[in-house]
């Protein structure tokens, strides 16, 4: 039992089972196999699978157990709590006994089942038990002890390990595999199953066969007729008797046999082979099977028995290692006991004598330790509570804003009694923002604008308060400017201007133009506020070469390198000669005044470190072999001296301090004074000296220092002294890799003290130049090499990631730049000293120099340099490179590198033989590489791309300016700019007081009409007066009629009257409003608020033309050299004015002529109610006559400044410069002055051009930004004027109508008290508008309840449609288009109608919020991208793309199709509302069905959906929408569908797919042709002979024509019969069959041809039918199963449908392409009719029934241009499209 479990377990899990009956338990006691088990077998799913914790803990054991005990139910295996607990527990038999019940129930088997295969098994087993247990006996080998082997035997235990665990794990899965093939074999040698024929359906009548039978009743209509009982009893025995001829025949009998007979064999046959073929494979399995059991075997056996030995071997050695090191370790613990014995004694005493210290200092140590515990606790609690007291200020000031800003909120939300304006809401962000107060500190905003006075009343918290107001406007004055200067929201242009293109030409050069503008200002600032001084280089030449070699071994060899360097004129430099060369100039300018002596020996004794007095030495040597070289010298040029000749004269004494010493000479006498006194020199001194010695050095092209630097310290100076820029210090750089190290160098800047920093900062405008503080660091010199010396040169590795380990700081400073050399040496020789100059010299140029070329002829061979044959003369140089490619493109990019940043990739190895070789390899290829990088990467010369002025990398033209005149320019654009800042701000500050004053004054409006609407009145009165008449009049006459009526009458009276009052309250009430209205309070501040605008404009205006006038006087000063005279006024906008001014015949008071219009326009637009647009907004007028007035302004001032520029270019167009020569050797010409000034001219008329360009595109934007959200803010203003009126009024007629229903209320009161004749209370009371009988009394309406299902609304997105949108668009274009086709330019129409005028419907709007923002002109757009080129479209589809649903699958639709036609059983493609309802179509399944909305709007579709297709009531057409629907990505794809619904079968469409059996389908017709071909030509023939043959036998003979009777077959009992008629139906039988078509007649041949292709050979008359048949009688029976599985590879799949009616697709056509196939096309419309008729006409013929073939009808190009031109079948998401519009 437990080996079947454990085999069904293995195949369940797919993995062995290899656990021992102790594990079992714990294994199963989770559950978690067993969920395993039930999800292979599909009980649980994925999610519940998850739900079972994969551990023993017991809370998850209890949960797991809970949810398994609820399946294991599902599947009727009942676990009792005993069974359950036992389970829990991880007893073994209880979960054996549920894991066979498991068994049982999931393979669905029986008892017997399970015992027969466990006998099975246990026989299995008794057989394997021979050779499990087989014993081999192994050698034994002798134990082997070596002492080398034991260590690496322990190293490697981790591996014997592995190879355990690795032969474990192939055990196993070799275990699980051959238990599976075995498995394999035996179900396939005990399986007997009977052979499964499919089951047989009954053949549906396609169409195609309805459509032929109906054509053929119509053809042969069936004939009716009365026959009496004897007549039919007639022909029913001669039906009978006819059947029995046919039955009975012999003919008949002989055919069935030999049917019978040949299938018999046919049967025979197949079983023969399919015998055969089993057998076979079954020998090949086994064959196989035993085979690869083989191979595992003996390769596990190679494996098992290797790794044995092996184990053997180890554990050996392991022994023998543990067994030496226990004895080492003895032998050590021994020793160390003795030792410790000793140390412990010594120990002791001196532990004995410091623990009288240790306790005299403990207490001290404890007394400070608590004093420290308890300072540092008082500081940290402080520290802790100011922590906690800032963060809880900071969440404080936080929250109370935020309280601020919902309490604003929420005030402004009732106060407006909607929403609140944009406006408002931006300027209390940036309130918020900048942690400004939201509310105001005035209660009125106007006293902030008030001068202040000296008031005794006005306290200093008053005076406080204004200054936090004054500051909280101006951080609103900032916050809106810096939005208007940037464009920021709410001046974003593409929000403010329609059809605003962001990427138009205007932005372009607006953005040039500020650039231009930029680089005038900072070049202005920089003249007035000059730049820092900045640390100048040393004035050295531009040299070719300049390199440093440090640890040169010899300073012999720096001769030989100087002689290897004189062809470049590269001058050697070491620190001595330097140093010796400034003390004697020191010495020799002194001489007459003060005897220097230079005594290194001297200089030695007052040395005190020995690398000094080295150095000393050093510097002694060098000045002795200047001494002999000058002392030869002299004496060349002297001779020799004469005998007793006066040497030496007095000299004449010179004060020191009339002796002005050289910069040498005066670091000379520095380096004395230093070397006398002991001191080392400074690397400042050295650097300086060095400096210096170079300066005096003439004609060289080239230097290289020797042995210096030698730290980074020592470069970071040098490099610091010679290039004027400093390094980073060595705390800036990160060391950790070349990367870090590189990136810190590239951000390195230097950092100095400006203190202009701030004030050379403008606000309108940035600085477009490339400071030089921004480029990174690059090195002055060009080579860095590192010689270092070994003593093997092949045990050295190539290092190529420096660190700290193998390099120095400086070494890896140098190779991050790039030129860092790093190579090793045993003896340097001339070969490698030659390559070390190479590298000096840095000449990587094509082609490659030879030694000569580059040291001199023979100068390399003949150089006299010490050699040494002791040694072997090998180097090797490494070149350091960054580890990865992102630091070699940056230094890639560094233009400051030469040449030798191609060898970047070297890494050599060099013999002394091949050293040069090597070296002009290595050049070749890294030149090469280099031309192959710069063919690939052709850099675009100027002449191509053409910059203009100030883009990024154009260069400024620099003139000189005067300074005096930059300075004035300066400070002329500083007072512009604060001018043009100050009066902006102030500007907004205005605009905004105003609009903030909207809310209070439209609040105002409401209180004061509330007030005049609820004014008391004289109603109560007269009700009063009516009670006490009533009440006084006697009870005996209240019952009599007549005075009832008189009564009713007084009531009657007292209602008129009472309406009355209403009446004139509701007109008093009117004319109040009316009176508000023509106040003109709107139009008061409106008028101002477009003054303010207009008074933006103008500081615009004048800000552009004083830009012009800076442009001109700056340009003009760089070309002139003098400041201009031109100056250019700004134009005045013109304002709106409430009284004129003085003139000649009025006074001053009256009425603007222009005020007074507006005045008159807006109060009308008041009184009618209507609100401010673009169309009909009273100070358009004004607005755009001053924007073109400001632009024509702009446009002439720009077009004179260019006539300005034209007449400057000419002038500079004159100049003609003239080239002279330099006077050195090399002749090379140069531009004279005239020629740089007229570049430089010529640049700075590009960029004047630039700058008023975009000076005149910025004013323009910034205009058109005012101008419509000067329009923008009016209606703002305007709209909710408007609203407050109209709600005014809507109260004032609510009002009224209250009062009149009170009114009634009471009328109708007193006429039931005087028809009852009871009194009237004296309570009773007509108060406002309510009518109250007792004021004591509370009365409660009735409680409506509330219905979830009828207040529940749908929930849609803003891009999404509501039904009830949806519902009112179906029904107008109902109205417009009831069938469904319209216009595509009226559907346009219509659109544009709904979207932008619907919300006027009282039904409410057709589309969302989002459509509105469509712009009309962009309809037509949309409707192509939906449509396509369409005439004529269908509405309904854009019902459909609003719906925004999911297309279906062809599955989907034909599923559909099926179930609507079940519910359909007259064919009549109709059917109900509930059966559409009921249906469960494809877009359900995306709805939550928990969601009460998602299940509204679900419903709401299905029933739009009906009614979109409703052709009656509760009817609709279901073929009509299934064909909606079809729609797909591809066209193609969604026409194939509509064909698949109308035939309701799926189709292969893709030529792909079908392509080899539609091919197949085409060759057997071609097939069927030619025969048919064939058969007619042969039975030409046959009937052409036959017919000569008879005419020639029987000619004379006279022919009778027989007429025609119906044809008799023959009976078998004839004997009734008269042999006349026998004869008769004979010839009659002839000659109905010589009537026979040719077809027929062919086809009845080959059809008995077919039938004994067998048995008979036939022989036939043309030559293709006899070698077709010669083909099939060569192929025999044994060939038959190769045919037969070509057959089934080819076979039709009749689940899909290949060919489709012309009918068929004329219709689908027809219905979903109406505009292209069925209405009238339009004049000059593609032929698409001509089109498609010509495609079938193509493909008919690959049919027998002229059918056509999808997948190639869909493949021909015409039809393929209608599908995507229409887009009738294309899916489209309707929202991106809108999406796509308004973004445009």
């Amino acid at each position: 039992m437990a080996e079947i479990l454990k085999e069904w377990l293995s195949h369940t899990l797919q993995h062995s089972i290899t656990w021992e009956a102790k594990d079992f338990g714990d294994k199963m006691k989770n559950g978690h196999i067993i969920s395993c088990v039930l999800r292979s077998y599909n009980v649980i799913n994925e999610e519940k699978h998850y739900l079972i914790k994969p551990s023993n803990i017991n809370e998850d054991i209890k949960n797991n157990w809970k949810l398994l005990t609820q399946w294991l139910l599902e599947l009727e295996i009942n676990l009792s709590d005993t069974d359950l607990a036992n389970v829990m527990a991880g007893q073994g038999s209880s979960i054996l006994r549920l894991f066979y019940k498991l068994f049982l129930c999931l393979d669905k088997r029986d008892r017997t089942n399970f015992i027969k295969r466990e006998r099975k098994m246990c026989s299995n087993l008794v057989e394997k038990i021979e050779h499990r247990f087989t014993v081999k006996k192994l050698k034994e080998e002798e134990d082997r002890f070596v002492d080398h082997l034991a260590k690496p035997l322990l190293d490697e235990n981790q591996f014997i390990e592995w190879q355990r665990e690795k032969s474990k794990q192939i055990q196993e899965t070799y275990d699980y595999l051959r238990h599976k093939y075995l498995k394999t074999l035996k179900r396939i040698e005990e399986s007997q199953t009977p052979l499964k024929y499919p089951e047989t359906t009954t053949k549906k009548i396609t169409n195609k066969d309805k459509k032929d039978m109906d054509i053929f009743s119509i053809r042969y209509p069936c004939k009716f007729h009365d026959y009496t009982y004897e007549e039919l009893c007639n022909l029913d025995e001669a039906a009978k008797e006819r059947k029995k001829s046919i039955v009975d025949s012999e003919w008949t009998k002989n055919y069935l046999d030999n049917l019978h007979s040949r299938i018999h064999e046919k049967t025979d046959s197949e079983e023969f082979q399919k015998q055969i073929s089993n057998v076979i494979s079954g020998s090949l399995w086994d064959m196989s099977v035993a085979e690869e059991e083989a191979k595992l075997d003996i390769e596990l056996a190679k494996k098992v028995m290797k790794l044995s030995q092996f184990e053997k071997q180890m554990c050996t050695q392991i022994m023998e290692t543990k067994q030496q090191a226990r004895n080492l370790v003895q032998n050590r613990i021994a020793g160390e006991e003795e030792f410790a014995e000793q140390r412990t004694q010594q120990f002791n005493q001196f532990l004995d004598n410091l623990k009288e210290d240790i306790n005299s200092g403990l207490v001290e140590i404890d007394f400070e330790k608590q004093r420290q515990n308890t300072l540092h606790k008082k500081l940290y609690a402080e520290k802790m509570k100011r922590k906690r007291q800032h963060y809880y200020d900071i969440c404080y000031e936080t929250i109370l804003s935020i309280i601020d800003y919902a309490t604003k909120y929420a005030y402004y939300k009732r106060l407006l009694e909607g929403d609140i304006p944009n406006h408002f809401i931006t300027e209390w962000k940036a309130l918020y923002y900048k942690q400004q107060p939201i509310f105001d500190y005035l209660e009125s905003m106007e006293n902030i604008l008030k001068e202040p006075t000296t008031d005794e009343n006005q306290t200093p918290d008053y005076e406080e308060i204004l200054h936090l107001e004054l500051d909280r406007q101006e951080v609103l004055n900032k916050s809106e400017f810096k939005d208007y200067h940037n464009y920021l929201y709410p001046w974003s242009l593409d929000l403010l201007i329609p059809n605003f293109d962001p990427e138009s030409e205007d932005r372009k050069y607006e953005y040039l133009g500020s650039r231009i503008l930029g680089h005038v200002v900072y070049s202005l600032l920089e003249i007035k506020y000059p730049l820092p001084p900045q640390r100048l280089p040393a004035t050295l030449p531009n040299y070719s070469a300049k390199a440093i070699v440090r640890n040169l071994p010899d300073n012999s060899i720096t001769i030989a390198m100087q002689t290897l360097l004189n062809a470049q004129k590269i001058h050697v430099v070491r620190l001595e000669t330097a140093i010796n060369f400034c003390l004697r100039k020191f010495k020799t300018e002194l001489i007459g005044c003060t005897d220097i002596e230079l005594s290194f020996d001297k200089f030695i004794a007052s040395a005190q470190e020995e690398d000094t007095k080295e150095f000393i030495k050093l510097l002694k040597s060098e000045d002795e072999i200047v001494t002999k070289i000058s002392e030869a010298n002299l004496l060349l040029i002297s001779g020799p001296l004469i005998a007793n000749t006066k040497q030496t004269q007095t000299p004449k004494a010179i004060p020191e301090e009339d002796i002005s010493l050289s910069s040498s000479a005066e670091l000379g006498r520095y380096a004395y004074e230093c070397l006398n006194s002991g001191n080392i020199l400074t690397d400042h001194l050295i650097c300086a000296i060095l400096v210096e010695y170079l300066k005096d050095q003439d004609n060289i092209n080239g230097f290289v220092i020797i042995n210096y630097p030698n730290s980074y310290y020592q470069a970071q100076i040098l490099e610091e002294t010679c290039s004027g820029r400093a390094p980073p210090d060595e705390i800036e750089l990160d060391d950790q890799d070349d990367i870090y190290l590189e990136e810190s160098i590239i951000k390195h800047r230097i950092k100095k003290k400006d203190p202009y920093l701030q004030v050379r900062i403008s606000e309108l405008v940035n600085d477009p130049h490339k400071k030089l503080l921004d480029k990174p660091f690059t090195s002055y010199f060009s080579c860095y090499i590192k010689l270092k010396e070994t003593e093997d040169i092949l045990q050295e590795f190539v290092i190529w990631n420096l660190d700290e380990e193998n390099s120095e700081l400086i070494d890896r400073f140098y190779a991050v730049l790039g030129i860092n050399y790093s190579m090793y040496y045993e003896v340097i020789e001339k070969e490698q000293l030659g390559l070390i100059c190479k590298y000096i010299i840095g000449d990587f140029s094509m082609p490659l120099k030879s030694n000569d070329k580059l040291f001199g002829e023979n100068v390399l061979s003949i150089l006299d340099f010490p050699s040494s044959d002791e040694k072997r003369m090998k180097s090797k140089i490494v070149k350091p490179e960054v580890s990865n490619g992102k630091s070699k493109e940056k230094l890639r990019r560094n233009s400051k590198l030469s040449k030798l940043s191609s060898l970047n990739d070297l890494n050599i190895v060099k013999a002394p033989d091949s050293i040069e070789d090597i070296h002009d390899e290595v050049i070749l290829e890294s030149v090469d590489e280099e031309e192959n990088e710069s063919k690939t990467y052709t850099p675009i010369s100027i002449e191509d791309v053409k910059l203009l002025a100030g883009e990024e990398d154009w260069i400024y033209g620099e003139l000189p300016i005067p300074e005096v005149i930059g300075i004035a320019l300066a400070t002329c654009w500083e007072e512009i700019e604060k001018t043009y800042i100050h009066d902006m701000k102030h500007l907004f500050f205005a605009k905004r007081l105003q609009m903030n004053c909207l809310v209070p004054y439209t609040r105002f409006l409401k209180d004061k009409m509330e007030q005049i609407i609820t004014l008391p009145s004289q109603k109560q009165d007269l009700v009063s007066s009516f009670q006490q008449e009533y009440n006084n009049f006697e009870n005996d006459w209240r019952d009599i009629h007549f005075s009832k009526n008189e009564w009713h009458c007084k009531v009657k009276e007292l209602q008129q009257r009472l309406y009355k009052i209403c009446d004139e309250r509701k007109l008093f009430a009117e004319q109040q409003r009316h009176m508000l209205i023509c106040e003109n309070w709107a139009l008061e501040e409106m008028t101002t608020m477009v003054n303010t605008y207009i008074s933006c404009m103008q500081t615009e205006l004048n800000r552009a033309m004083l830009t012009y006038q800076t442009l001109h006087d700056f340009y003009f000063a760089m070309i002139k050299r003098s400041p201009s005279n031109d100056r250019i006024t700004s134009k005045e906008l013109n304002k709106i004015f409430k009284e004129t001014d003085e003139t000649s015949g009025s006074k001053k008071g009256g009425e603007d002529k222009l005020y007074r219009q507006l005045k008159t326009c807006f109060q009308e637009m008041q009184l009618k109610n209507i609100e401010i647009d673009f169309s009909n907004n009273p100070f358009h007028f004004i607005i755009e006559s001053n924007v073109k007035f400001a632009l024509k302004s702009v446009k002439e001032t720009n077009d004179s400044y260019r006539s300005i520029i034209s007449r400057e270019y000419s002038e500079l167009a004159k100049i003609v410069p003239t080239t002279k020569k330099k006077e050195d050797n090399n002749s090379v010409e140069s531009l004279n002055e005239e020629e740089i000034y007229k570049n430089n001219a010529l640049k700075c008329i590009e960029e004047w051009i630039m700058g008023i360009n975009g000076e005149m595109f910025r004013v323009s934007l910034r205009l058109l930004a005012l101008q419509y959200k000067c329009y923008k803010d009016i209606k703002l203003f305007n709209d909710n004027i408007c609203k407050t009126f109209t709600d005014i009024q809507n109260d004032i007629n609510n009002y009224y109508l209250n009062e009149i229903k009170s009114v009634d209320r009471l009328c109708k009161y007193l006429q039931l008290a005087v028809e009852g004749g009871k009194r009237i209370p004296e309570s009773l009371a007509l108060e406002e508008d309510m009518f109250i009988i007792d004021a004591n009394l509370l009365q409660f309406s009735a409680s409506k309840t509330e219905v979830d299902t009828a207040v529940t609304k749908e929930f849609v997105a803003d891009m999404q449609f509501k039904i009830c949108h949806l519902a009112r668009l179906r029904s107008q274009f109902k109205i417009v288009a009831p069938t469904g086709l319209i216009l595509q330019q009226a559907f346009i129409y219509l659109l544009q109608d709904f979207i932008f005028f619907g919300r006027e419907i009282c039904d409410g709007p057709m589309f969302p919020e989002v459509w509105k923002r469509i712009d009309p002109d962009l309809i037509p757009k949309l409707v192509f991208s939906l449509f396509g080129e369409a005439t004529y479209i269908d509405w309904r589809d854009f019902l459909i793309f609003c719906l925004n649903l999911p297309f279906p699958t062809v599955d989907e639709l034909l599923l559909h199709r099926k179930h609507f036609r079940c519910n359909d059983l007259e064919s009549s493609e109709l059917i109900e509302r509930n059966t559409f309802i009921e249906e469960q179509l494809w877009f359900e399944k995306d709805y939550n069905s928990e969601d009460k909305h998602d299940l509204i709007r679900k419903n709401l579709i299905k029933h739009f959906l009906f009614e979109l297709f409703e052709t009656a009531d509760n009817v609709m057409n279901y073929s009509a929408f299934l064909l909606a629907v079809c729609k797909n990505v591809d066209p193609i794809e969604g026409f194939v569908m509509a064909l698949s619904m109308a035939i309701g079968k799926n189709i292969c469409f893709k030529l792909v797919e079908c392509k080899e059996i539609v091919s197949k389908l085409i060759r057997d017709k071609k097939y069927k042709d030619e025969c048919l071909v064939c058969a007619y030509k042969c039975t030409g023939q046959f009937l052409d002979k036959l017919i000569t043959n008879v005419i020639n036998t029987c000619e004379g003979t006279s022919i009778i024509e027989l007429e025609y009777t119906e044809p008799v077959l023959p009976e078998s009992d004839k004997k009734g019969k008269k042999g006349k008629g026998g004869t008769r139906a004979k010839k009659i039988e002839s000659t109905q069959s010589a009537r026979i078509p040719k077809v027929q007649k062919s086809l009845t041949s080959r059809s008995k041809i077919a039938e004994s292709t067998i048995d008979v050979k036939m022989t036939y008359i043309c030559k293709p039918c006899e070698e077709d048949v010669e083909v099939i009688e060569e192929k025999l029976s044994e060939k038959e199963e190769i045919i037969e599985e070509e057959k089934v590879e080819l076979q039709k799949d009749p689940n899909l449908a290949y060919v489709v009616s012309q009918s068929d697709i004329w219709k689908v056509l027809h219905i979903c392409l109406p505009s292209f196939f069925q209405l009238q096309p339009e004049v000059g419309a593609a032929p698409y009719i001509e089109h498609v008729k010509e495609a079938m006409q193509k493909l008919e013929d690959d049919d027998e029934n002229k059918d056509i073939f999808v997948c190639k009808f869909v493949s021909e190009p015409n039809i393929c241009k209608i599908l995507h031109k229409t887009k009738k079948f294309c899916a489209t998401n309707l929202a991106d499209e809108v999406h796509k519009i308004i973004s445009i």
